[in-house]
């Protein structure tokens, strides 16, 4: 499977959740790259969008929730020691896909004091 790899050109195709971890991995691994940084905020964006189109839950046994709020600490930490806003920028733009995240899989979760009554209106 080959990875979707930022370059100084614009990309237009969404990324996978997955694409977008590896390029943000990679982006965090380098040097701060403004136009590799500023890209990976707007495909969160994007991916924050399509999250609430998934069919199913995404994160059931919570590796997508660990691996985001992991790469969110090496966000904040690599902000810290370079003080790069487009990396704080990055660091929100994942705390913004872990929301959405869920936010999408509690709203396809039934509610555990659901007893079956409805609602009438």
């Amino acid at each position: 499977m080959a990875t979707k790899v930022l370059t100084s050109r614009p990309t237009e195709a969404t990324m996978t959740i997955t694409e977008f971890h590896r390029a943000a991995v990679a982006a965090l691994a380098a040097e701060p790259d403004e136009f590799v940084l500023k890209e990976l905020a707007k495909h969160a964006e994007q991916l924050c969008d399509m999250v609430g189109w998934a069919d199913g839950t995404i994160d059931k046994d919570g590796r997508v929730s660990e691996a985001f709020t992991q790469l969110q600490a090496q966000a904040r930490s690599q902000h810290e020691v370079t003080g790069d806003q487009n990396i704080a920028i990055l660091h929100d733009a994942l705390g913004n896909i872990l929301a959405a995240v869920f936010q999408h899989d509690q709203d396809l979760t039934p509610s555990s004091n659901n007893d079956g009554d409805s609602v009438e209106m």
